[in-house]
Protein backbone atom coordinates (compact mmCIF):
# COMPACT_ATOMS: atom_id res chain seq x y z
CA UNK A 1 0.00 0.00 0.00
CA UNK A 2 1.36 3.43 -1.05
CA UNK A 3 0.52 6.50 0.68
CA UNK A 4 0.58 9.37 -1.76
CA UNK A 5 1.25 12.16 0.74
CA UNK A 6 4.54 10.43 1.65
CA UNK A 7 7.72 11.65 -0.50
CA UNK A 8 10.25 8.91 -0.72
CA UNK A 9 13.64 9.62 0.73
CA UNK A 10 15.21 8.36 -3.01
CA UNK A 11 13.38 11.15 -4.41
CA UNK A 12 13.93 13.98 -2.28
CA UNK A 13 17.90 13.18 -3.49
CA UNK A 14 17.43 13.24 -7.22
CA UNK A 15 15.73 16.17 -7.26
CA UNK A 16 12.76 14.45 -9.26
CA UNK A 17 9.86 16.58 -6.62
CA UNK A 18 10.57 19.18 -4.34
CA UNK A 19 11.32 18.95 -1.14
CA UNK A 20 8.65 20.08 1.75
CA UNK A 21 8.78 23.53 2.54
CA UNK A 22 9.34 24.46 5.89
CA UNK A 23 5.71 25.81 6.08
CA UNK A 24 4.44 22.52 5.01
CA UNK A 25 6.35 20.57 7.05
CA UNK A 26 4.60 22.51 10.17
CA UNK A 27 1.47 22.54 8.87
CA UNK A 28 1.65 18.39 8.16
CA UNK A 29 2.86 18.24 11.60
CA UNK A 30 0.04 19.99 12.93
CA UNK A 31 -2.44 17.91 11.13
CA UNK A 32 -0.76 14.94 12.64
CA UNK A 33 -0.76 16.21 16.22
CA UNK A 34 -4.68 16.91 15.84
CA UNK A 35 -5.08 13.33 14.29
CA UNK A 36 -3.46 12.15 17.29
CA UNK A 37 -5.30 13.61 19.46
CA UNK A 38 -3.79 16.50 20.74
CA UNK A 39 -5.94 19.52 21.80
CA UNK A 40 -5.54 23.39 20.95
CA UNK A 41 -3.94 24.19 23.96
CA UNK A 42 -1.63 21.64 23.12
CA UNK A 43 -0.85 22.40 19.41
CA UNK A 44 0.04 26.09 21.52
CA UNK A 45 2.46 24.59 23.84
CA UNK A 46 6.66 25.06 23.64
CA UNK A 47 6.90 21.60 22.76
CA UNK A 48 4.17 21.50 19.69
CA UNK A 49 6.23 24.39 18.44
CA UNK A 50 9.44 22.83 18.54
CA UNK A 51 8.59 19.79 16.15
CA UNK A 52 9.63 20.84 12.70
CA UNK A 53 12.95 20.72 14.13
CA UNK A 54 12.94 17.48 15.50
CA UNK A 55 10.26 15.15 13.13
CA UNK A 56 11.89 14.56 9.64
CA UNK A 57 10.75 15.22 6.44
CA UNK A 58 10.18 11.73 5.95
CA UNK A 59 8.67 11.15 9.17
CA UNK A 60 4.86 10.86 10.31
CA UNK A 61 3.60 11.46 13.89
CA UNK A 62 1.10 8.42 14.98
CA UNK A 63 0.93 9.21 18.95
CA UNK A 64 1.40 11.17 21.37
CA UNK A 65 1.37 12.38 24.86
CA UNK A 66 2.03 15.80 26.78
CA UNK A 67 1.98 16.37 30.54
CA UNK A 68 4.10 16.70 33.30
CA UNK A 69 6.87 14.44 34.06
CA UNK A 70 8.78 14.36 37.32
CA UNK A 71 12.67 14.74 37.30
CA UNK A 72 12.97 14.17 41.08
CA UNK A 73 11.19 14.34 44.54
CA UNK A 74 8.40 16.48 45.11
CA UNK A 75 5.86 18.66 43.36
CA UNK A 76 8.15 21.33 42.09
CA UNK A 77 9.90 19.04 40.16
CA UNK A 78 7.66 18.37 37.69
CA UNK A 79 8.28 19.33 34.36
CA UNK A 80 6.65 19.78 30.98
CA UNK A 81 7.37 16.61 28.70
CA UNK A 82 6.04 15.52 25.07
CA UNK A 83 6.57 12.16 23.86
CA UNK A 84 6.28 11.46 19.96
CA UNK A 85 5.67 7.97 18.45
CA UNK A 86 6.27 8.25 15.01
CA UNK A 87 6.90 5.47 12.59
CA UNK A 88 10.45 5.34 12.69
CA UNK A 89 11.32 6.60 15.96
CA UNK A 90 9.43 7.65 19.80
CA UNK A 91 11.28 11.25 20.72
CA UNK A 92 11.23 12.33 24.25
CA UNK A 93 11.15 16.49 24.41
CA UNK A 94 11.25 18.97 27.13
CA UNK A 95 11.22 22.64 25.59
CA UNK A 96 11.60 26.23 26.98
CA UNK A 97 13.13 28.86 25.96
CA UNK A 98 16.47 29.10 26.62
CA UNK A 99 16.30 25.09 26.96
CA UNK A 100 16.17 22.31 24.87
CA UNK A 101 15.89 18.46 25.63
CA UNK A 102 15.53 15.82 22.83
CA UNK A 103 16.01 12.01 23.51
CA UNK A 104 15.06 9.44 21.18
CA UNK A 105 15.01 6.04 20.95
CA UNK A 106 13.43 3.32 18.84
CA UNK A 107 11.23 0.61 18.95
CA UNK A 108 13.18 -2.27 19.52
CA UNK A 109 14.11 -1.21 23.43
CA UNK A 110 10.55 -0.55 24.50
CA UNK A 111 9.37 -3.39 26.70
CA UNK A 112 5.84 -2.25 27.34
CA UNK A 113 3.63 0.85 27.92
CA UNK A 114 1.00 1.39 30.95
CA UNK A 115 -2.14 3.38 31.09
CA UNK A 116 -3.75 4.73 34.69
CA UNK A 117 -6.91 6.65 34.38
CA UNK A 118 -8.16 8.82 37.55
CA UNK A 119 -11.00 11.27 36.25
CA UNK A 120 -10.58 13.50 33.14
CA UNK A 121 -6.69 12.52 32.73
CA UNK A 122 -4.32 9.46 32.00
CA UNK A 123 -1.01 8.70 33.27
CA UNK A 124 0.88 7.02 30.79
CA UNK A 125 4.96 5.25 31.39
CA UNK A 126 6.28 3.91 28.80
CA UNK A 127 8.98 1.11 29.97
CA UNK A 128 12.37 0.94 28.34
CA UNK A 129 15.55 -1.32 28.50
CA UNK A 130 17.03 2.13 29.22
CA UNK A 131 14.58 4.35 31.50
CA UNK A 132 11.10 4.63 32.77
CA UNK A 133 8.47 7.46 31.55
CA UNK A 134 5.68 8.66 33.81
CA UNK A 135 3.81 11.38 32.22
CA UNK A 136 1.05 12.71 33.64
CA UNK A 137 -1.76 14.42 33.20
CA UNK A 138 -1.95 13.06 30.25
CA UNK A 139 -4.85 14.00 27.76
CA UNK A 140 -6.97 10.52 27.96
CA UNK A 141 -7.70 10.74 24.11
CA UNK A 142 -4.31 10.96 23.17
CA UNK A 143 -3.17 8.23 26.05
CA UNK A 144 -5.29 5.57 24.07
CA UNK A 145 -4.14 6.75 20.91
CA UNK A 146 -0.35 6.49 22.25
CA UNK A 147 -0.96 3.38 23.78
CA UNK A 148 -2.72 1.91 20.99
CA UNK A 149 0.37 2.65 18.66
CA UNK A 150 3.06 1.71 20.81
CA UNK A 151 1.25 -1.47 21.35
CA UNK A 152 1.05 -2.62 17.71
CA UNK A 153 4.60 -1.80 16.77
CA UNK A 154 5.70 -4.07 19.96
CA UNK A 155 3.62 -7.25 18.29
CA UNK A 156 5.17 -5.91 15.16
CA UNK A 157 8.49 -6.16 16.31
CA UNK A 158 7.97 -9.77 18.20
CA UNK A 159 6.26 -11.43 15.19
CA UNK A 160 9.70 -10.01 13.17
CA UNK A 161 11.56 -11.28 15.81
CA UNK A 162 9.87 -15.03 15.70
CA UNK A 163 9.53 -14.95 11.83
CA UNK A 164 13.26 -14.51 11.75
CA UNK A 165 13.81 -17.49 14.06
CA UNK A 166 16.05 -15.34 17.16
Amino acid sequence: MTNNNITPISSTNSGAEAAETYSQKRQRIREELKAAGVTGFGLNKFNSRYLPQVIHDHEHILGVIYGRFGEGPGLLSLTDRMVVATDLRVVSLNRKPGYTYVDEFTYDIIDGVVETRAGPFAAVTLNTKVAHFTIRFVNVRCADIFVHYIEKRRLEHFQKREASGR
